[in-house]
């Protein structure tokens, strides 16, 4: 993902993402796959939105802080994309 992208975020952009910040190995980064399973919490996902938030300009503020566990990686690009739109 380029600085200051904002269109065409996805689960592959969240995946690219998530291996370069916390250095999951890719094949764990399936799209069903929940924040629980991989053991993100609360504190991980401020610092996506912050990282996120850098390269892209917009400002994301705690929308993240509380998502659930339960989401999935699909659920969550999609959110953070409605976030970008």
């Amino acid at each position: 993902m380029t600085e200051r992208t904002l269109e065409g975020f996805g689960p592959d952009s969240l995946r690219s993402l998530m291996e370069e910040l916390f250095g999951f190995p890719a094949d764990s980064l399936t799209l069903t796959a929940t924040l629980d399973d991989l053991g993100l919490d609360s504190l991980a996902m401020m610092e996506l939105g912050t990282v996120l938030e850098e390269r892209t300009g917009v400002e994301l503020g705690s929308r993240l802080v509380d998502v659930s566990g339960s989401e999935s990686l699909d659920q969550v690009a999609r959110m953070i994309a409605g976030f970008l739109a």
